[in-house]
């Protein structure tokens, strides 16, 4: 008898354990979920993030809060400490700018050292949960640039562009951030690659597909525009300022031709 009651009494702390697990997940996708509430921007209808400042600090605050609340739930989700990663570094940089200006902050803002020890923190917890997730790769190479140390800088970097080298998001990422830190001959390899796998300005081919073309219409205009491919010839154009270089990396399609060509008539 006493060894059907251990044994009910086993069964029932399993099952506990097992039910435990999706209800912690839930909670903490509540406090997560949280973030985007207390980050909103009530003055516009979309839902926008509201800018960092005396007034909008507590609020801040709150999200860091509930997102240590559910990272301290599940650990392993690394999208929990990717979130904290991302908001100490907007507010360390804030706090710098303002400190730069000789600017009030105030009192419970985070300092340009704290937010940069826990950016660095919550990244490399980050990249403990998910090896293989470009983001948080590309986010702590350029925490690493930001603070001078390139030979890790570029080790990050590179392993971001190796997780996922067919994202064209990644890549204009990696080659907006190699321009603006001044590693031109790396943004612009980035360029090439990335005008290679691009999609984004290709239409299928229909009727309405030619009327766009012949008219120039505003919406195909804007979709060029917002293209990568567009994007690789800005890039190109700010490292070389040679329109044979641009010339040299736009792909051989019929849909980069009027790219190329909306492209050079800003020019």
């Amino acid at each position: 008898m006493k060894i059907h009651y251990v044994f009910v009494a086993v069964i029932v702390l399993l099952a506990c354990g097992l039910l435990s697990f999706p209800v912690r997940d839930l909670k903490a996708d509540y406090y997560y979920r949280e973030v985007s509430e207390l980050l909103d921007d009530k003055t516009t209808e979309a839902l926008d993030v509201m800018p960092i400042s005396d007034k909008s600090m507590p609020s801040y605050l709150a999200a860091v809060g509930a997102l240590q609340r559910a990272a301290a739930i599940v650990p392993s989700r690394s999208i929990y400490q990717g979130a904290l990663a991302d908001i100490y570094t907007h507010l360390g940089d804030w706090s710098q700018i303002m400190l730069s200006l000789k600017a009030p902050i105030p009192s419970d803002a985070i300092s340009p050292q704290d937010a940069s020890d826990k950016t660095l923190r919550y990244l490399h917890q980050a990249i403990a949960c998910e090896p293989t997730r470009p983001d948080f790769h590309l986010a702590l190479g350029r925490f690493y640039d930001h603070h001078d140390e390139p030979e890790l800088a570029v080790k990050e970097l590179k392993l971001a562009e190796y997780a996922c080298p067919a994202n064209a998001a990644l890549r204009y990422a990696l080659a907006l951030h190699y321009l603006v830190s001044g590693r031109k001959g790396d943004a612009l390899e980035q360029a090439r690659v990335l005008a290679k796998i691009d999609d984004s300005y290709i239409i299928p081919d229909s009727v309405e597909k030619k009327y766009m073309l012949e008219r120039q219409t505003p919406a195909y205009i804007t979709m060029i525009k917002g293209s990568y491919l567009y994007g690789v010839f800005e890039i190109a154009w700010r490292v070389s300022h040679d329109i044979e270089v641009i010339r040299g990396i736009t792909p051989d399609t019929p849909d980069a031709a009027p790219v190329l060509q909306l492209f050079l008539s800003s020019k």
